[in-house]
C-alpha cells in the first residue's frame, strides 16, 4: 500500500526506493539507475549510502535487468552496491521511452524473499511510470514555451505587415486621388475621342479600383490593430443605397444584367456610406465571379425588427473548404487567378465588419447558386 501511496513526480524514484528500504527487513541499501543520454546509465537516488558512484561499471546488476527487463539477484554485487553488500537485486522498469532499474542490497542476508521481490518488481514498474511521467512534463513545458515564443514572434510580424499596410496605404491615397481627379477632369474638358477617350476613360476607371483597394486596405488595418470600424448612424433607406450602387455597376458592366427588387419598409438608422460599401463590394463580387450569361440579382426585403438583403449570382459552386472562410482577410478560391477578379481578397472582410459594426449578421451559401444573405436591425 505505501507503494501506491507514492505519487508519480520527480521525486517519487527517490520515495520508492525509500520506501522498499522501509519494508523489506533485509534491505539496508536501495537505489534508482536511469538512461542517460548517449545510452549510459546513471545513478539516480540512493539510500542507505552517503555517496554513491555516479555511474553502474559496465555488466553491473543494473545493467544486465535493464538489457533483459527482467529481474537480475546476485551474490556480492558489485557497484553501485556499497562494499561489503551480500546480495543484490534489480528489477527493470520500462514506460514509453523511459528504462530505469531499482536495485536493493543487503549486507546481513545472502538473499531476498519471493515477497521482497515482488515488491521490488511492482516498485520499478512505478518508477519508471514517475520517471516517464516527469520526462513528458519537461518536453510539454519545453513545447509550451517554444510555442509561446513562436506564437509571439507571429503577432509582433503580423502587426508589423498592419503598420507598413496601413502607413503604404495611407500615403498612396492621396497621389491616386489626384491621378483619378485629373483623369476625370480630362474626360469632362478634354474634348477627346477615339482611343484618347478610350485611354481616359480607362486611366479613371483603374485609378478608381485602386482607390477602392486602398480604402478596404486602410480599413483591414483598423481592425486588425483594434479599432472598430467608424459607424454613424442617420435616417436612411437600403434601396436607396442600394440603388445608387447597382446603376454605377451597371454602366461600368455593360450588357450585364443587374437587376434589384424590393418589398416592405427599407428604412433603419444605418451609415449610408458604409452600406453603400458594402453593397459595392458584394454586388460587385457577384458581377466578377457569377456567370456572366446570367443575372446578378439583388433582392431587399423589410422585416419587423430588421432589414435583409440577398445578393444571388449563378456560377460554380464554391468549394466547402472555401466557404468556411469566405469572409476572412485575403481570402480567395481555387481557381481565382482564372477569373476577372482583382484586388487583395480583402471585400468580403470589410463587409463582414461593416455588417458587424451594425449589429448584424452575414452569410453565404453555394450550391450551383451563391446567396450572400445579410441581415440589418433597424438601429434605432
Amino acid at each position: 500500500m505505501r507503494l501506491l501511496a507514492v505519487e508519480p513526480d520527480e521525486r517519487a524514484a527517490r520515495r520508492l526506493a525509500g520506501v522498499l528500504v522501509d519494508v523489506i527487513p533485509e534491505a539496508d541499501f536501495a537505489a534508482v539507475a536511469v538512461g542517460a543520454v548517449g545510452g549510459r546509465l546513471e545513478l539516480g537516488s540512493a539510500i542507505g549510502v552517503a555517496d554513491g558512484p555516479p555511474d553502474p561499471r559496465p555488466g553491473a546488476l543494473a545493467e544486465e535487468a535493464i538489457a533483459a527487463r527482467a529481474l537480475r539477484v546476485a551474490a556480492d554485487p558489485g557497484a553501485p552496491f556499497p562494499p561489503g553488500t551480500r546480495a543484490g537485486a534489480a528489477a527493470a522498469g520500462v514506460a514509453g521511452a523511459t528504462s530505469c532499474a531499482l536495485l536493493v542490497g543487503s549486507r546481513s542476508a545472502d538473499g531476498f524473499p519471493e515477497d521482497a521481490l515482488l515488491l521490488l518488481r511492482a516498485a520499478a514498474d512505478r518508477a519508471a511510470l514517475a520517471l516517464e511521467c516527469a520526462r513528458l512534463d519537461r518536453e510539454r513545458s519545453v513545447g509550451a514555451e517554444a510555442a509561446a515564443r513562436a506564437e509571439a514572434e507571429i503577432a509582433r510580424r503580423r502587426k508589423t505587415v498592419d503598420y507598413i499596410l496601413g502607413i503604404v496605404g495611407h500615403d498612396l491615397r492621396n497621389p491616386l486621388g489626384a491621378i483619378h481627379m485629373s483623369a476625370a477632369l480630362l474626360q469632362k474638358r478634354g474634348s477627346l475621342a477615339g482611343w484618347q477617350a478610350q485611354t481616359v476613360e480607362r486611366m479613371r476607371s483603374s485609378a478608381g479600383r485602386m482607390a477602392r483597394i486602398i480604402a478596404d486596405l486602410l480599413s483591414y488595418t483598423r481592425t486588425r490593430l483594434g479599432n472598430p470600424l467608424p459607424i454613424v448612424r442617420r435616417e436612411a433607406r437600403l434601396d436607396g443605397i442600394v440603388g445608387r450602387v447597382v446603376e454605377e455597376l451597371r454602366a461600368g458592366n455593360a450588357g450585364r444584367e443587374i437587376s434589384i427588387s424590393a418589398e416592405g419598409d427599407l428604412s433603419g438608422a444605418w451609415d449610408p456610406d458604409r452600406l453603400e460599401q458594402l453593397a459595392s463590394n458584394l454586388v460587385s463580387n457577384a458581377v466578377d465571379h457569377g456567370d456572366p450569361d446570367s443575372p446578378v440579382r439583388v433582392e431587399l426585403a423589410g422585416e419587423p425588427e430588421a432589414v435583409v438583403m440577398r445578393v444571388r449570382n449563378v456560377g460554380p459552386s464554391v468549394p466547402p473548404e472555401v466557404l468556411g472562410h469566405l469572409f476572412e482577410p485575403f481570402s480567395r478560391g481555387p481557381d481565382e487567378k482564372s477569373r476577372k477578379a482583382s484586388g487583395l481578397g480583402l471585400g468580403l472582410y470589410i463587409s463582414r465588419e461593416i455588417v458587424r459594426g451594425h449589429g448584424g449578421e452575414i452569410d453565404a451559401v453555394s450550391d450551383g447558386e451563391t446567396v450572400v444573405t445579410v441581415r440589418l436591425p433597424r438601429g434605432r
